[in-house]
């Protein structure tokens, strides 16, 4: 919409990678979007579309009875749009400041690398979940808090970033399914809270 987009994915993928410290990068890519409007953020928002096969796995996993979390670096309106489009139980997320409906620049970071870790394990002590029965889903070296509190570890689109962190890697949600199904074939109930992007 301003013609920062090549600015702003470079930005993201430097601290997706570790290369910047994500928070840093998180509050630079905020101040290149500055100016935008509420409207014009939560219309983006809205239009923003999962990776493939995303939706069908949250709904496999919502078929079997199993809360689905959304922890996300994004602003609170991409995690309401996807809290939505998931049917996901909570969504964590950061949130944009704005003045007379103008994103100033400003934000309030309540999910980082760190804080990911912290979200899943009182999420797991509120709702009474082992470490064991959790899957952790990631992408890039942001997530290795959260991947780290969970019994099982999924990369997904990560490009071999968390090989050696992870108990599989794809970039196929069908086959992240599959995995899961002949890991577990008799109780896919007992997985967990999930994070997906």
């Amino acid at each position: 919409m301003i013609g920062a987009e090549a600015e702003v994915s470079a930005i993201t993928r430097a601290g997706v990678d570790g290369r910047i410290d994500w928070e840093e990068g998180f509050r630079m890519r905020a101040q290149k979007l500055r100016g935008l409007t509420h409207a014009q953020v939560l219309r983006a928002a809205r239009h923003l579309r999962p990776v493939p096969g995303a939706q069908e796995f949250v709904a496999w996993l919502r078929s079997q009875a199993i809360k689905v979390v959304l922890v996300t670096g994004g602003p609170r309106e991409v995690a309401e749009s996807a809290l939505a489009l998931f049917d996901a139980d909570a969504a964590f997320s950061n949130e944009f400041h704005y003045e007379d409906g103008i994103f100033n620049g400003a934000v309030t970071v309540h999910v980082s690398p760190r804080k990911k870790g912290e979200i899943v394990r009182d999420l797991a002590a509120r709702w009474g979940v082992r470490k064991e029965d959790i899957v952790a889903v990631g992408d890039g070296l942001m997530d290795l808090p959260l991947l780290s509190e969970a019994g099982t570890r999924l990369a997904i689109n990560s490009d071999g970033k968390l090989r050696g962190h992870v108990d599989f890697e794809t970039s196929d949600f069908n086959e992240a399914r599959r995995w899961l199904l002949e890991r577990t074939p008799s109780e896919p109930a007992r997985i967990g809270p999930e994070r997906l992007r």
